[in-house]
């Protein structure tokens, strides 16, 4: 079974975009075959990948069946773009007796796209509207990205409730993988305060790596390329947190898998 794992937490500015996408081009550089989902109508995952005026098609004509194609961000690494219409789209489906699990069928029904991946990661809006509930419905594993500020724990216990409510009903294979901390800074204290709660809270679920704040991911974002890419890197901090979150993440969900 292809590893499906959604980046999901209805807090908005914990990293879910960042960490989605620095994951995708970390695999893909391991030489892994990758597809990236964008489910956030703001589009920022794709906006940050691919020029916008490449964009012809992406996932809302996945979902309402019209012809779609798979972007080329580099050799291993494609994108289903989002874009704004998928807000109008997820106002649309409310009611539908499919609404929750378009994503899933588009994934089981182009098995002969989809299946030659080795792992499909799914980014998704800061809420747990009909977008974020298809990406529950269509994964395997869900990643709760995090980051230590105050009030970083309200709104888990929604998504945790969420979660269990999908599993009960159409998603009973549904695993979390772990807790990604992200923007991390260890000289004020309420950071460290707030990242132990995290891991009282999480216990283990705790990825033991993670990602310091840093202006080298918006220095990534503008090139449209990894932070592990840019130049004079070689051996910087940020290069090094990708790599071993990539690596602990491929590492949990092998376990899973195993």
């Amino acid at each position: 079974m292809i590893p499906i794992v959604i980046f999901a937490n209805q807090k908005g500015g914990v990293g879910k975009t960042t960490i989605s996408r620095e994951l995708s081009l970390m695999t893909a550089s391991l030489g892994k075959k990758v597809c990236i989902i964008d489910t956030d109508p703001q589009g920022n995952l794709t906006n940050s990948l691919v020029d916008e005026e490449d964009i012809t098609t992406g996932l809302y004509e996945a979902l309402t069946n019209q012809a779609y194609e798979l972007m080329q961000v580099n050799g291993t690494l494609r994108l289903l773009a989002g874009d704004k219409r998928l807000a109008a789209l997820e106002k649309s489906l409310v009611g539908e007796m499919d609404a929750f699990t378009r994503l899933k069928d588009l994934l089981n029904e182009s098995n002969d796209l989809f299946g030659v991946f080795d792992y499909i990661f799914i980014d998704s809006p800061p809420s747990l509207g009909i977008l974020t509930g298809n990406g529950l419905v269509a994964a395997t594993h869900f990643v709760i990205p995090m980051s230590p500020a105050l009030y970083t724990m309200q709104g888990t216990n929604d998504l945790m409730d969420t979660v269990s409510k999908v599993r009960r009903t159409l998603n009973r294979e549904l695993q979390l993988s772990g807790v990604i901390i992200n923007a991390y800074d260890s000289k004020p204290v309420i950071t460290r305060q707030i990242t132990e709660e995290i891991r009282k809270g999480f216990g283990t679920f705790v990825f033991t790596a993670r990602l310091s704040r840093t202006i080298k991911i918006e220095e990534a974002i503008a090139q449209k390329i990894g932070v592990t890419e840019l130049r004079r890197l070689d051996r910087s901090r940020a290069r090094e947190e990708v790599a071993a979150i990539a690596n602990e993440l491929l590492a949990r969900l092998e376990d899973h898998n195993g």
